[in-house]
């Protein structure tokens, strides 16, 4: 019985070892994809932000200029911008939602290469752990051609994992192996008995067959003495 429960004991530390890692694995495995899925959902609300501006900076660019920097410095807000600017095509910033820029050259060592590529360009980088930075950079045409560039600039916060914690995940392992500990062990007690059982069975079988052959040679070898006795207790020796 001690033997029963030792290997059952050590089957199910063992099937309890794959669980927790298989349920590590997917609430990894989870917490990545819907973080993917909700950055995605963020860089598409970026990007149609984005859009938007510098449609509305068109408009103003052509008729007052003055118009977009009280936008930016005013009331014009929307959830997770950290930064926005205008650019004009000398690399100056003349409008920000930060005064300060205002004026000043444009110090991104990338810039040339956006410029060059004339389209909406998006990057993002993770500038700190646990935060995302999305920056969207859009060009302001006027009659098909580009007067200046947008830069607007995301933040947002990383999802948390919110897949189970380790001992949320050894109380379900738990839960499970209680039922499979108690199958196992009557499963290996049962088996075990039974060969206990077969095994003793063909022990005695085998003593049995050997006891039953004993007799059996002893009479062939007294027939043997016998024919080779003579009636007045001699033996036959040859004239």
């Amino acid at each position: 019985m001690l033997r029963a429960l030792t290997v059952s004991l050590l089957a199910t530390a063992l099937i309890g070892g794959m669980l927790y890692y298989t349920f590590k694995r997917s609430d990894l495995q989870y917490g990545q994809q819907r973080d993917a899925q909700a950055s995605q959902a963020a860089q598409q609300e970026a990007v149609a932000v984005s859009r938007a501006f510098a449609a509305m900076s068109a408009v103003a660019l052509v008729v007052d200029v003055a118009r977009v920097q009280e936008s930016l410095a005013g009331a014009w807000r929307t959830s997770g911008l950290a930064d926005a600017m205008v650019i004009d095509n000398g690399n100056r910033v003349f409008a920000a939602s930060n005064a300060g820029y205002v004026g000043q050259q444009i110090q991104d060592a990338n810039w040339a290469a956006v410029r060059a590529q004339n389209r909406e360009v998006l990057i993002r980088d993770e500038p700190a752990p646990g935060q995302e930075r999305i920056t969207v950079i859009e060009p302001i045409q006027d009659k098909g051609s580009t007067i200046a560039w947008a830069r607007l600039t995301f933040v947002r916060p990383l999802q948390q994992d919110v897949g189970r914690t380790p001992p949320e995940r050894l109380e379900q392992v738990g839960r499970i192996l209680v039922p499979v500990f108690v199958f196992l062990a009557a499963a290996i007690g049962i088996a075990m008995r039974l060969a206990t059982t077969r095994l003793q069975q063909r022990i005695q079988t085998v003593v049995t067959e050997a006891m039953t052959d004993s007799p059996s040679l002893q009479d062939g070898e007294e027939s043997v003495e016998g024919r080779g006795a003579r009636p007045d207790g001699g033996s036959r020796r040859a004239a």
